[in-house]
């Protein structure tokens, strides 16, 4: 199989798997009531220490990788890839619904493009500019269109569409740290390196939160780690080690590439479950991704 035919498999595989990723989370959080399961903050460390136990293996094979050289840019690449998006997406769902968040997520192209010309050297033409331009259009449309769906008085959503908007600038950064000053790293080395550096502290955050005793005690917390437990599985650790193999055999701006797909699939499956999703949402999400679209072709 050539090279760009697998770009293309593993960047519709990501699709599928972190399109419906947003669904997992939001069923970590809450039962089919309503009713809490795990907070935001237990969800994302559980969802980083299931993730380095499956990847763990990997490791044997992978600390010869591990250098003076390497080691900040594993690092980054951990917290930024890894570590604090886990937190940030579930503490986003715990107010807008899993599409919206899907949505959102398209900016990560946008960023990867700002965050290379920053620190990258890379160089913005003027359709980056106009595709910017439009895909900032299209985050109005859905983020005004979700604030308008909040009734009066209720808490607001500032802090949740911060959260996501700082995840995704997360992931534009681990993007161009693998790329430039990782390229000689196996993906799976950086994948399994970057979840055990970031480890101790989700293992260290979920001994000393209440977990333990919510698992004893909660009745409906079992089905939420399941949901996380396949996230972090497929999700993650499976998904980061595609991700991390697309960059390697394409570029960060078509990896990235991966957030066209990403929302309908998140549209889509929050359809079916019933969230409330509006006719300028879903023009937004087109916006977004033609704006998006526009900078790729550049």
């Amino acid at each position: 199989m050539s090279d760009r035919l697998k770009a293309w498999s593993l960047l519709l595989l990501l699709s599928l798997i972190w399109g419906s990723s947003f669904l997992l989370i939001k069923t970590g959080l809450y039962d089919a009531g309503g009713s809490p399961r795990l907070p935001a903050d237990e969800l994302g460390a559980l969802r980083v220490a299931f993730a380095t136990l499956f990847l763990s293996p990997l490791l044997f094979v992978s600390f010869k990788y591990l250098t003076k050289k390497t080691f900040v840019f594993l690092l980054i690449s951990g917290i930024c890839g890894n570590g604090l998006p886990a937190f940030l997406f579930a503490f986003a769902e715990t107010r807008l619904n899993s599409s919206v968040v899907g949505m959102l997520n398209s900016l990560v192209p946008l960023f990867t493009i700002l965050i290379g010309a920053l620190f990258f050297q890379f160089k913005i033409k003027r359709q980056h500019i106009v595709g910017i331009a439009v895909a900032t259009v299209g985050t109005f449309l859905i983020v005004r269109e979700q604030i308008s769906l909040i009734p009066i008085g209720e808490q607001s959503l500032l802090l949740p569409l911060l959260a996501v908007l700082s995840a995704t600038l997360c992931y534009a950064i681990s993007l161009n740290v693998i790329k430039y000053k990782l390229v000689e790293v196996k993906s799976t080395a950086i994948t399994s390196l970057s979840f055990f550096m970031i480890s101790p502290f989700a293992f260290l955050y979920l001994y000393r939160s209440d977990f333990v005793e919510r698992v004893q005690h909660q009745t409906n917390v079992m089905e939420g780690i399941g949901a996380i437990l396949l996230l972090a599985l497929v999700g993650t650790a499976m998904a980061v080690l595609l991700f991390n193999q697309l960059i390697k055999i394409s570029s960060p701006v078509f990896a990235s590439s991966v957030t066209y797909f990403i929302p309908i699939v998140a549209m889509s499956i929050g359809f079916f479950i019933g969230e409330n999703i509006t006719p300028t949402q879903v023009v937004g999400m087109f916006v977004l991704i033609g704006g998006v679209l526009i900078v790729n072709r550049a």
